[in-house]
């Protein structure tokens, strides 16, 4: 609700009091001055809480935009962001970001087009942290944070895993010398996802983070991208999510409520000694 509706709404209450009391009491005026100091005062108090809830309103609005920029600004909303995240269940409790974010850049809004499927790219900030194989940073991510809401549009979530961490597959390279060099790779997806949940529980988690009154999953013919590959059931673990291409498993979903109608999508993927999780509004589809 805008300040203007607001006013036009007391402004109404205010005609259809008066409204009234003349109809069912032409007289209502001609009154005592205390029953005229009554009305008075009744409408004084009208105004007051009118005004308070404006004054609210206009806080609550300029924080939310305020909060939002500067770069700096942008770092500790992507951090409180992260920790509701965290709180919420979308991400595992153990998931932190070493100090100050590596990189922050700043995008104007953008029109994608047919090719991102008609989504619009609102203004935010992407802050940066970077992960470090040799673990003196075991996570790494890609934040975007919406300007005007201050809240996460896109997340890349990045895991090196522990010593302890089984490695699933392997392949061999050629390094620059010339000598094979073998890459691991590992599923420690846990380390950034709660290990048992399932794609409906993370969607509908969302959906009430982003505001949205619900979702439904994709369908293979939704994106040119989807291969030959069925959506899973909502009730499929995200660690079982099919792969499409490679060591890459993902999901389309449609939020209701979303006003660019455009898919989203819930990636898994599989790097040499890393693992990756993706989760946004503003990551590409197609």
């Amino acid at each position: 609700m805008t300040r203007e509706q607001l006013w036009r709404i007391i402004g109404d209450i205010d005609d259809r009091f008066i409204a009234e009391a003349a109809q069912y009491d032409p007289g209502q005026y001609s009154r005592s001055p205390e029953r005229n100091v009554i009305m008075k005062t009744r409408r004084i108090i009208t105004l007051a809480i009118a005004a308070a809830l404006i004054l609210a309103m206009s806080i609550a609005a300029y924080a939310a935009y305020g909060a939002v920029s500067s770069p700096e600004a942008a770092e500790k909303v992507a951090l409180a962001q992260i920790e509701e995240w965290k709180k919420l269940g979308i991400l595992s409790p153990e998931l932190s970001f070493e100090g100050h974010a590596d990189n922050i850049f700043e995008f104007p809004e953008k029109d994608g087009g047919s090719y991102w499927y008609g989504r619009i790219f609102r203004h935010h900030y992407d802050g940066r942290w970077f992960f470090r194989r040799d673990g003196s940073h075991k996570y790494g991510c890609n934040i975007g944070v919406d300007t005007l809401s201050g809240k996460i549009t896109a997340a890349t979530l990045y895991a090196v895993p522990d010593e302890t961490d089984t490695p699933v597959d392997e392949t061999t390279i050629q390094g620059e010398n010339g000598q094979d060099v073998v890459w691991y790779y590992y599923d420690n997806y846990d380390d950034i996802i709660p290990a048992d949940m399932t794609l409906d529980q993370l969607c509908a988690l969302l959906a009430g983070y982003w505001g949205f009154s619900g979702y439904r999953l994709g369908n293979v013919s939704d994106t040119a991208d989807s291969g030959n590959q069925a959506q899973p059931d909502g009730s499929t673990l995200l660690t079982d999510i099919p792969k499409v291409y490679g060591r890459g498993a993902y999901v389309n979903v449609f939020f209701d409520g979303d006003p660019d109608d455009a898919p989203m999508y819930i990636e898994l993927d599989q790097f040499p000694g890393h693992t990756c999780v993706i989760i946004g509004t503003n990551h590409a589809v197609g």
